[in-house]
């Protein structure tokens, strides 16, 4: 079957009601995990047509229960029943076998599909600002981006990226009138994003001390805007020497390539055509001191500015431009704004305003917002001076994991390659596991440790399978048959690693990775209590040892895609 369970069950629900001639809509059926005592999957639909059709839910589960038995030709269910009202479904020993092997023979591609065919998906996330180096606060968007972009590739949309570089706006107008008047060009050019960014703090100081000093900065991006050769010269070098270290961190990071880095200044050149539309629909209204702006007072919104009193133009307006972009270029079926909570009103603006203009952008484009993560001593500040560039954080997450590795496992080859592998895991996970609406507190004890829902954790429990197998190689095995009788703890991991396939579809439809975080902890746990019942190497009996050595392959392997698709290596030996 290459449709997920999950599909095929919610067929079965849909095709049994057509057969009682009960009319439903598609989106009230609802699919879930019971507790595993009660069954593998569970539906309310009897619950909520009940009330519908004014029936006995527990005479229509009844009736339903009879159809979905008729219809299930796969015999994918050993058991449908009910159960307060619920219908529950446990999947049959015949069919968790198929899936088994299906999960052996895929290897890679298990829970691949083609749920997306045709449809484009286009995500933009690690939004970085030119001439400034990227830091911990950064890493959110970074690694919840790049994970949901994974999961939508896996499932088979035509999934696009694309940075959305901040590489345009007064910012730098102030900072090309600080390159002129108080940067030293021979410095600047040895160490360009670290001393560009001193540069702009150094002159942002000047600021406060002579507030007409932003005038200036005002005065040479209205210069920049209009053409002027010099600087736009001297701003073209800041974007390409901010590009290649953003590369650079992007590797770093392990993020996948992206597709695009269309800047700001992209749009610039599209901003008047917005403005004009905006114009013949009778969006824009002029305020007290000129400025240009929709007002969406009456949805409580305020005003949305798109062209300030001094005629420079806002990044509304820009991300105005950019959506109609977008729409026009790759028709996507979503839109997703990988962006921290302080921009929600941003985006209710944009789309609200994109809605009078007769866009689609409530339906079809998707603000993913995400809390703050804070470093032990308090929130992240530039005033504090507690920001810490990913470099160092990535190279400490080096170090304190090789300080591990020498502790635990001296002998191990490759130290260096797999303390990175592993430091990676510890920050990437530790962000993802959070849901991503709450605010955390970052913390090297948690992130690094090899027990509870870590990346360390995850990949030691790999690791710990490919040391199970290494050791069964020389091993006599015997196929196994569909008779073979499973203890509770075989069955339970058995049915565990089915439910991998539905939760990815989850992850896409709330843009939550911390769903896939939890999932793979969950299946560690059954895999220890697989552990502490049986013992694989010492079984005597060649059936039941295969049997065995293929589901913790099978396991190791779904634990290996989940990890994948987080962004996240699996070594094989730690």
């Amino acid at each position: 079957m290459n449709d997920s369970i999950k599909k095929y069950l919610h067929d079965l629900i849909i095709n049994s009601l057509k057969n009682l001639n009960i009319k439903f809509e598609t989106l009230s059926i609802q699919i879930t995990f019971p507790d595993s005592r009660f069954g593998d999957y569970a539906t309310n639909i009897a619950l909520i047509l009940a009330k519908q059709v004014k029936r006995n839910p527990l005479e229509l589960a009844g009736e339903i229960i009879v159809e979905l038995q008729k219809l299930d030709k796969k015999e994918c269910f050993e058991q449908i029943y009910e159960l307060k009202g619920f219908i529950n479904f446990r999947i049959s020993k015949k069919f968790l076998f198929e899936k088994l092997n299906q999960i052996l023979k895929q290897q890679n591609e298990y829970a691949k599909s083609d749920l997306g065919k045709k449809r484009t998906v286009l995500i933009e996330y690690f939004q970085n600002n030119v001439a400034k180096p990227p830091h911990v606060g950064h890493l959110r968007s970074a690694v919840i981006g790049d994970c949901l972009l994974r999961v939508f590739k896996f499932l088979g949309f035509n999934a696009i990226s694309d940075t959305h570089v901040g590489d345009w706006g007064t910012q730098f107008g102030i900072l090309i009138y600080a390159f002129k008047t108080i940067g030293d060009e021979e410095i600047i050019k040895k160490d360009p994003i670290n001393e560009l960014n001193r540069l702009y703090v150094a002159i942002s100081n000047k600021i406060e001390e002579d507030s007409y000093l932003k005038e200036k900065g005002k005065a040479e991006f209205k210069k920049l805007e209009l053409g002027d050769p010099e600087n736009r010269k001297l701003w073209q070098w800041f974007v390409e020497v901010s590009l290649n270290d953003f590369e650079r961190y992007r590797e770093l990071l392990g993020l996948l390539p992206f597709d695009y880095n269309l800047g700001e200044s992209f749009y610039e050149k599209l901003m008047f055509k917005v403005l004009e539309e905006f114009k013949q629909k009778g969006l824009i209204k002029q305020g007290e001191t000129g400025e240009l702006y929709i007002d969406l007072e009456k949805y409580k919104l305020g005003r949305c500015i798109l062209v300030k009193s001094d005629g420079a133009t806002t990044y509304h307006l820009r991300d105005f431009a950019t959506y109609m972009y977008r729409k026009e270029e790759f028709d996507f079926y979503k839109n997703i704004y990988v962006v921290d909570a302080r921009q929600s009103h941003h985006f209710k603006q944009l789309f609200k305003a994109l809605e009078l203009a007769g866009y689609p952008a409530l339906q079809d484009s998707v603000h993913v917002s995400f809390g703050f993560m804070s470093l032990p001593e308090g929130p992240i500040s530039t005033r504090k001076g507690n920001i810490v560039s990913l470099q160092k954080l990535i190279d400490e997450a080096e170090n304190r994991s090789l300080e591990i590795i020498e502790e635990k496992n001296p002998e191990l080859p490759n130290k260096q390659e797999v303390a990175k592998k592993v430091g990676l895991a510890a920050i990437k996970y530790f962000d993802l596991v959070h849901n991503r609406n709450s605010n955390f507190v970052f913390k090297w004890e948690k992130a690094l440790s090899f027990e509870g829902n870590t990346g360390p954790y995850m990949q030691y429990t790999y690791a710990r399978i490919h040391g199970i197998l290494r050791k069964a190689k020389n091993l006599e095995i015997e196929e196994f048959g569909e008779n073979l009788n499973l203890k509770e703890s075989e069955s339970d991991l058995l049915r565990k690693l089915m439910q991998f396939e539905q939760i990815l579809e989850e992850v896409i439809k709330d843009y939550m990775p911390n769903y896939l975080c939890n999932y793979l902890f969950e299946l560690s746990q059954y895999l220890n209590k697989f552990y502490q019942n049986v013992n694989v190497l010492k079984e005597k009996n060649k059936q039941i040892l295969n049997f065995r050595l293929k589901l913790i392959t099978a396991t190791a392997q779904v634990i290996k895609n989940g990890l994948y698709l987080l962004g996240i290596d699996s070594p094989e030996r730690m």
